[in-house]
């Protein structure tokens, strides 16, 4: 965060204190440096809100304007250009990994890619691949295919979870076409800070479930500071719903093959000279190992998977460093290496002992990626606040697919420059304005040739595309935060998409085009007495999009065939909206509602999947005591295909939930929680369905 920076020392606003989500927000983040009447009423409350505050690490905030040191559960799940989920959040409702976190945000929906036990995210109907992830700022998906598995990172060291759609930031680089998820970390503040959490869960038999452990210890001496980190969680089983109807694969009662085992350690040490300066090494380590619990649907045309995965595996260093430059600029380095190491072993039956059929493997992926980026600002030129960037990331994948076959390799390097500027047109009025030009370049591309036994090279691609967006920002004085922008955004092809044989069923294709979005976006947030809300309307249409085609059953050795290609054209269209009622000061009532209508341009006959047109997310919290708070919330989603050909669907459902806590003093806290309250039988995905009711126990010591 460029601390000397100041955008416009002479803006004078009169600000309406607002409580958005579950958290008070003070007047919009985006005029954090001006001057503002009403300043007795907002000094109030940051008051109250600093005690046991986590203060998030700025220098892993990307925004399209900057803000500084602002206290995490201050986030604001429907903001002008991004929603922020912070650390009071998460604890709240007891969201344990980043995939659950993310369901609380509008216009957000969660994948459970079912063949693989993965948690993916869609952003307004974008998909993992085309909204990335950032830790810090830093790109941490995978190199291979671009997506991530969400529910492996938990949410124990993280002070905000921000999120982008429309108008993304530049700076983050290439891919962001339909948004953005970054992670921030926690920034210690005082001599001394710890936070140590312990926790079960029961399923509805009362038998032990999952454990969980996590801890922070940190200290700040001034002109350094540092912060180390641990969780684990391991869970044995989850239990379906009594409803549920036992089938060939799948009996009922615990879920077959639904072990998880996650392990993580992290450190940061930061050395801050002066006011201004700060330069931190970060270190993180997550290793796991999962199993797949297989297809428990009806549909006869799926065949059910036998597959385990011990090892899931990931390990970063990362060097981010900020220097003032005279007295309006500054200059930011941001610099990461990455490895993932994972290991699939895919069994004949449910034994799960042997790998005799034509459709048992091995497969070891032993990826890296490496980059480095530069940030530039200077407020000197009036009333522009300007910043560029470059950025380059190498991204490296390796695979042996079977015991004994040569290593296969495939290398791409990506380059990104980046313009942006944020002019304030009046006291009331701001210009955001970015310009981006993105290069892919294929290194490496070799592949294991079965009938020649040798190892065969691919053409290799070249790609480029120019990105462009503007928005505007408007405080009114009576009638909130209206914002508008418009933007054309792109993603390139990962290796999976132009290298994948999809084990013989599939003939790469080394020239697919980027595809290509148009974001057009129209919000609005406000505040009225004990009610605040907000709404955004949206429209996106996505071209070149990239999807499977049939193909000639002699193209590849196990037909039938397909190939990526670029034919898709979609057309995203929704709104969301947002309100709280504060009906006292120990108690609210919020809502928030997401409508998405997704439609394939291109071909009316295939369904688009994996996303509810409707979803609505709800709770009360009351405390109807100094020391207790009771949460209760519901979810609804509508339903969704779960195939192309519309003949896998997984029903609408509304979930249920109801957390109770009591703060025994200062430092402890203790939580009971009931997750699915009414024993649901629900899916993401037809056939892979969730957990039923669980019993949630969890204390918190906080210093």
């Amino acid at each position: 965060m460029n601390t000397n920076t100041n955008i416009n020392s002479k803006l004078h606003l009169h600000v309406t204190a607002k409580r958005i989500g579950s958290r008070v927000a003070t007047p919009p983040r985006h005029w954090h440096r001006a001057t503002v009447t009403g300043s007795a009423i907002l000094a109030a409350m940051l008051t109250g809100l600093a005690a046991n505050a986590a203060e998030r690490f700025d220098l892993g905030a990307i925004e399209n304007i900057e803000v500084k040191g602002e206290a995490s559960q201050q986030g604001d799940w429907l903001g002008a250009f991004d929603a922020r989920i912070g650390d009071k959040d998460i604890e709240r409702f007891d969201r344990r990994n980043v995939s659950d976190a993310l369901n609380l945000i509008p216009g957000t929906s969660i994948q459970n890619e079912g063949g693989r036990s993965e948690r993916l995210l869609f952003v307004r109907g974008f998909n993992s691949r085309q909204v990335p992830l950032y830790i810090d700022g830093i790109p941490v998906y995978v190199p291979y295919d671009g997506n991530v598995d969400l529910s492996r990172f938990g949410t124990f060291d993280i002070a905000e979870i921000a999120v982008t759609k429309s108008l993304t930031p530049m700076l983050f680089g290439a891919n962001t076409l339909g948004g953005s998820v970054n992670l921030i970390s926690r920034r210690p503040m005082d001599k001394f800070e710890a936070v140590a959490t312990t926790g079960v869960t029961l399923d509805d038999s009362f038998d032990l479930a999952s454990y969980r452990a996590s801890a922070n210890l940190a200290t700040n001496q001034g002109t350094w500071y540092a912060q180390i980190g641990g969780s684990i969680a391991e869970q044995d089983h989850f239990r379906l719903p009594g409803s549920f109807a036992p089938t060939a694969i799948e009996n009922g009662k615990r879920r077959e093959n639904a072990a998880t085992n996650d392990y993580k350690v992290s450190f940061k040490l930061g050395i801050t000279p002066n006011e201004t300066d700060e330069y931190v090494v970060s270190y993180y380590n997550q290793m796991g190992d999962k199993q797949t619990p297989p297809y428990a649907g009806t549909n006869a045309g799926v065949r059910p998977r036998y597959w385990r995965w011990p090892e899931w595996d990931k390990q970063g260093v990362y060097l981010q460093t900020n220097t003032a430059v005279a007295r309006h600029a500054y200059v930011r380095l941001r610099a990461f290496y990455d490895t993932y190491g994972n290991t699939l072993r895919a069994f004949d039956d449910a034994t799960y002992t042997t790998q005799d059929r034509n459709f048992a493997f091995n497969s070891v992926y032993d990826d890296y990626t490496y980059g480095a980026g530069i940030e530039s600002g200077t407020t000197a030129y009036g009333q522009h606040d300007l910043r560029a960037a470059f950025h380059y990331k190498r991204d490296v994948h390796r695979e042996v697919d079977d015991d004994g076959i040569p290593e296969e390799r495939y290398i791409d390097d990506l380059f990104t420059f980046a313009l942006e500027d944020t002019i304030t047109l009046g006291d009331r009025l701001r210009l955001i304005a970015g310009l981006g030009y993105s290069a892919q370049r294929g290194v490496e591309a070799n592949f294991y040739d079965t009938n020649l036994l040798v190892l065969q090279s691919l053409p290799e691609s070249k790609e480029s595309a120019w990105n462009i967006q503007g928005g505007l920002l408007y405080r009114s004085a009576n009638a909130g935060e209206w914002h508008l922008s418009v933007a054309r955004r792109t993603r390139f092809a990962s290796i999976k998409d132009r290298y994948s044989f999809r084990l013989g069923s599939a003939l790469p294709n080394p020239d697919l085009l980027p595809e290509d979005a148009v974001h057009v976006e129209l919000g609005v947030t406000a505040a009225r007495g004990i009610f605040s809300y907000g709404g955004n309307l949206f429209y996106s249409e996505l071209d070149d999009a990239m999807e499977n085609v049939t193909i000639a059953p002699t193209a590849c050795s196990r037909p039938p065939c397909i190939q990526m290609q670029n034919i898709g054209g979609q057309r995203h269209l929704g709104f969301e909206l947002l309100g709280t009622v504060a009906f006292s000061e120990r108690g609210e009532l919020h809502a928030n509602y997401t409508f998405l209508d997704r439609d394939n341009t291109t071909a009316n006959n295939i369904f688009l999947i994996n996303v509810p047109r409707h979803k609505l997310f709800t709770y009360l919290r009351y405390e109807p005591w100094q020391q207790w708070e009771i949460v209760a919330s519901a979810g609804y989603e509508s339903r969704r295909y779960s195939s192309t050909v519309g003949d896998r669907i997984a029903h609408g459902f509304v979930v249920g939930n109801l957390k109770a806590s009591y703060r025994f003093n200062d430092h402890f806290v203790g939580e009971v929680a009931i997750d699915n309250l009414g024993n649901k039988l629900y899916a993401y995905e037809e056939g892979f369905f969730e957990p039923g009711r669980t019993w949630n126990v969890t204390l918190r010591w906080t210093y």
